[in-house]
């Protein structure tokens, strides 16, 4: 998995937006809504990274571990899928040259 962090993805989408022409309210919107999508997965992300070291270190219980997995798998799902629609919607708006 790519990890980005917040810098890097705005310096990334900057990049990607033309600097001849101002972007549309509907690609700001779109972008800010991408980027806030991309900080709440690292932070579950780190999150569950805590549970996988406690889960190696023997300190997690197996019924614990799969109800902790199981959210984070769904959880993280859900906001891949959202953001992925939200770079289609971009893309289809032209928000990234």
């Amino acid at each position: 998995m790519i990890k980005y962090t917040l810098p890097i993805l705005i310096s990334f989408l900057a990049g990607c937006v033309s600097q001849e022409e101002e972007p549309s309210q509907e690609c700001l919107y779109i972008v800010d809504r991408i980027i806030n999508i991309q900080n709440i997965r690292e932070v579950a992300r780190k999150d569950f990274d805590i549970t996988v070291r406690y889960k190696k270190d023997g300190k997690v219980s197996d019924a614990a571990w799969h109800h902790e997995y199981h959210r984070w798998m769904s959880q993280e799902n859900k906001l891949a899928s959202s953001a992925n629609d939200l770079y289609e919607k971009a893309r289809v708006n032209s928000c990234f040259h």
